[in-house]
């Protein structure tokens, strides 16, 4: 294609291809200038589907008229293929200047962001693939939101089979990863991830396949901006992760919320504490001299001034220590090292997830998600390095040892809570029970670290980390071997095993709740796959 002319555009050089199209830098020779053509990839134009979609997108975009969004120009048919003629834009993606280093321009750049999809839900379009890769900055620090191929104008024709999921996975609301209808509130979800990866560099929510990421995200709390960027105002990082918020119902409703605050928070990056004026200053006129009652009233209230002075500083002063709000304490749960059989690691695996779960419930304590604390097993790095990579100050780790005796086997699990900051332990506590009970003790272990960290419990809390998932070993037991076999990757094979175990706990325990959500996500996982991608695949997920 390059040096070849379509109509009247010279090709110049590929920009870039993605599900929905090829994009070429071209040369408009009749205007004289630059634009970009976006084509229908070939293996596609013989769907007649996708050509529609193709269609939708253009008219997604034709009806948006903002400086933020880039704009389509026209749209042609040559040699039997269909291409869009886009604004082009000279400039970088998101994702190459992530992150940003600067926290004012970081605001600016998602407050423009923010103004593109406010202006294109206004027109009721929903972008569904909001993603860095998709949001240009250029050369003179101006947003353009691009790709629209995605979007969903109400009214159209639904092209999409249903329940299909869009979009590019890390960038997805927990809606559209289990298939769920998607709206404006999908956006806000993706445009937090976005201002999550332009503020650290990192994404909140990782994995180290498909199927950890979108369990990652359905259920697990993202990650912590503080660990990664110590400058980031609380302000902001309320603002990202109640966009972050899993259920629709508890992000801002509408974008133009989300981007008020951000503008507000703009302002105030953006103020200069001017320093005192070196100017001289002026003689004021001279003051009528007051009266003996006057000097009188203005001695009685400078006296009673001095005892209230007096009063707050033997209050708050050297004699009694004001009370500062502790902040939150950062943990990391490191993967529980199995002293057993090869056969018995699925265990250490599912006692370090279930006390990481507990412990995730702690509003007083923040916990590093699953998916980062995963990667860290079998390591050799030590403690301090994983803290500083974590931006944790605390770590649990452990052993879990097997012993068979007189017929019966029991668990001893060693836990160790080591400050990350000194070295040093601060408690541990070997916890013994034989197998038929032994997953009552996730509960104890998380209760004893809440102690050991000094971490107030909210009566709900307390009552959480109490309750057992099951009192049916043997259905916990299934559900552990199941959790095995689904982190294991997305083969065909362990999605089929994982279903098996997670069936099965669910039949011993019909009351096994985190047995049926896992089994409710493995069966949107296995329709996602192609391995049984059937109306039925659905049912089962939404029925589990």
């Amino acid at each position: 294609m390059i040096g070849q002319t379509i109509s009247h555009y010279r090709i110049v050089e590929k920009l870039g291809e993605g599900g929905m199209g090829v994009v070429y830098k071209a040369e408009d020779t009749k205007l004289d200038r630059l634009v970009a053509l976006k084509f229908l990839p070939h293996h596609l134009t013989s769907s007649e589907a996708e050509q529609s979609r193709f269609l939708q997108e253009a008219k997604s975009a034709a009806a948006l008229n903002h400086p933020n969004v880039c704009s389509v120009i026209d749209i042609q048919e040559a040699r039997g293929q269909q291409f869009i003629v886009m604004e082009y834009v000279d400039g970088v993606t998101l994702r190459k200047k992530a992150p940003v280093a600067k926290l004012d321009e970081a605001i600016g750049y998602a407050v423009q962001i923010g103004e593109a999809l406010q202006a294109a839900h206004a027109k009721g379009i929903v972008h569904r693939d909001v993603k860095s890769e998709n949001v240009m900055v250029t050369t003179d620090g101006r947003v353009k939101v691009m790709d629209f191929g995605l979007a969903k104008l109400k009214g159209s024709l639904k092209l999409t089979k249903t329940s299909s999921t869009v979009g590019t996975l890390a960038y997805m609301a927990p809606e559209q990863i289990q298939g769920d209808e998607s709206d404006a509130r999908s956006d806000i979800f993706s445009f937090g991830v976005v201002v999550f990866e332009m503020l650290t560099g990192k994404l909140p929510f990782r994995g180290e396949h498909d199927a950890a990421i979108m369990y990652s995200i359905v259920n697990e709390a993202p990650d912590s901006i503080e660990k990664h960027r110590q400058d980031t105002p609380a302000d902001l990082n309320r603002i990202v992760h109640r966009a972050l918020e899993k259920d629709p119902a508890d992000r801002y409703q509408h974008v133009d919320d989300m981007v008020s605050e951000l503008r507000l928070l703009q302002k105030q990056s953006g103020r200069i504490v001017r320093p005192e004026s070196s100017a001289p200053r002026f003689a004021s006129p001279p003051r009528p001299k007051p009266s003996s009652k006057t000097r009188l009233w203005v001695g009685i209230g400078g006296i009673v001034a001095i005892a209230v002075v007096a009063v707050l500083v033997f209050r708050n002063g050297p004699f009694q220590k004001t009370e500062q709000p502790s902040a939150r304490k950062m943990l990391v749960v490191l993967p529980f090292e199995n002293l057993g059989a090869s056969e018995q690691e699925y265990f250490a695996d599912g006692i370090t997830e279930e006390i990481t779960s507990k412990l995730s419930g702690l509003s007083g304590l923040g916990v590093i998600a699953r998916s980062s604390a995963m990667q860290y097993k079998k390591t050799t790095k030590p403690i301090k390095q994983i803290g500083e990579e974590l931006g944790v100050s605390f770590a649990l780790q452990g052993t879990v040892r097997w012993e068979t005796s007189g017929g019966a086997t029991r668990v001893r699990i060693t836990p160790q809570l080591i400050n990350i900051v000194d070295g040093t332990q601060m408690w541990s506590q070997p916890s013994e029970a034989v197998f038929a009970s032994a997953f009552k003790l996730q509960s104890d272990i998380a209760g004893q670290v809440a102690s050991a960290l000094d971490v107030t419990l909210l009566q709900p809390e307390k009552h959480s980390l109490e309750t057992v998932p099951t009192n049916n070993a043997e259905a916990y037991d299934s559900y552990l071997r199941g959790n095995e076999y689904f982190y294991r990757g997305t083969a065909e094979e362990d999605f089929r095993m994982a279903e098996q175990m997670f069936q099965r706990a669910v039949d011993l325990d019909p009351t096994f709740a985190k047995a049926f959500a896992k089994l409710g996500f493995l069966h949107s996982n296995i329709y996602w796959e192609y391995y049984d991608h059937t109306e039925g695949r659905v049912q089962k997920s939404k029925q589990a």
